[in-house]
C-alpha cells in the first residue's frame, strides 16, 4: 500500500471541505428557504483596507513564502471553520467585516460558504484572490509567521 502525499493528503482535505460545505448550504436552505449570505467580490488591497474589515488570508505557509502577503493581512490557514473561528474570533467580535484571500478565489470562496450562517459579520471571498493582486501590481511582503 503507497503512502499519500502532503499534496494528496490537503486535495482530500479540501475535498471534504468543499462537500461539507455544499451538504451545509443544502441543509440550510432546505430548512430555512434562504442560503445564509457571503460576497464574491473583486477587490484592491486599498478597497480591502478601507472597509475596516479583518483580512484573512487563509493559504498555507508555503504560499505565503512563495509570493508574500498582504501588509497586515492575518495569516490563518484555513482547515475548518471551528477552527478558524478560534484563531479569528475576537478580532471580528466588534462586528467588523471579515474579508477572506486565497491564491485565486476559489478556496476562498469555499471558506466564506462554510462560514456563511455561523457568524453575524458580513463575509467577502476576493475574486481573483493574490493572483489578480499581484498581477495588478500589488507589492506582497514577506510572511511573519510561526509556521513559515
Amino acid at each position: 500500500m503507497s503512502s499519500i502525499t502532503k499534496r494528496q493528503f490537503l486535495g482530500f482535505g479540501l475535498g471534504a471541505l468543499a462537500l461539507g460545505g455544499a451538504a451545509y448550504g443544502w441543509r440550510v436552505r432546505a430548512t430555512s428557504g434562504v442560503a445564509p449570505g457571503f460576497e464574491r467580490k473583486a477587490m484592491s488591497v486599498a478597497e480591502m483596507r478601507a472597509a475596516n474589515a479583518l483580512i484573512v488570508d487563509i493559504r498555507r505557509p508555503d504560499e505565503w513564502v512563495d509570493t508574500g502577503v498582504i501588509d497586515g493581512a492575518r495569516l490563518v490557514t484555513f482547515v475548518s471553520p471551528q477552527s478558524f473561528l478560534d484563531a479569528i474570533g475576537p478580532e471580528i467580535a466588534d462586528g467588523r467585516d471579515l474579508i477572506l484571500i486565497c491564491r485565486s478565489g476559489n478556496r476562498s470562496s469555499l471558506a466564506a460558504e462554510a462560514l456563511a450562517g455561523m457568524i453575524p459579520n458580513r463575509i467577502i471571498s476576493v475574486n481573483g484572490g493574490m493572483s489578480q493582486q499581484i498581477a495588478q501590481g500589488y507589492q506582497t511582503v514577506r510572511p511573519v509567521c510561526a509556521t513559515c
